[in-house]
């Protein structure tokens, strides 16, 4: 009976010490286990900050390129503005210099020596010419 109580002890003392190794094999697995858990949120931080840092380098280079092209393009509108103003400038000046020619014409074929007939022929031109 000693036999087997001595028995019993070792095999009790094997488990306990096949439970201490399986409790210490357990702690370690669930250290490494957080350790990968920890590595992979760090490796996730790395490339979410990568993706941010590679959209911001996008929509920065996407800015610049739109504001070059409004550039470019508010800079032809000022020069198609000032081409349309200079032909408008040069159509009102022949405009003006037909009117004076034709003003001039139409004073010269009248007799000068009548200086009433003159006055109201300059009144009725200086009224077209106003009218248009």
């Amino acid at each position: 009976m000693l036999k087997a109580l001595e028995n019993r002890e070792q095999s009790i003392a094997k488990s306990l010490l096949e439970a201490s190794e399986a409790e210490k094999l357990l702690k370690n697995l669930k250290e490494e286990q957080l350790s990968i858990v920890l590595a992979a949120k760090n490796e996730k931080e790395q490339i979410v900050k990568e993706g941010i840092e590679q959209r911001d380098k996008i929509v920065a280079s996407a800015r610049e390129k739109a504001q070059v092209e409004v550039n470019k393009i508010m800079e032809e509108a000022r020069k198609e503005i000032l081409r349309e103003r200079d032909a408008s400038l040069v159509e009102m000046k022949n405009q003006i210099a037909a009117l004076s020619i034709e003003i001039a014409t139409k004073i010269v074929h009248v007799d000068m020596e009548d200086k009433a007939r003159h006055e109201k022929l300059v009144e009725e031109l200086m009224k077209e010419v106003e009218l248009n």
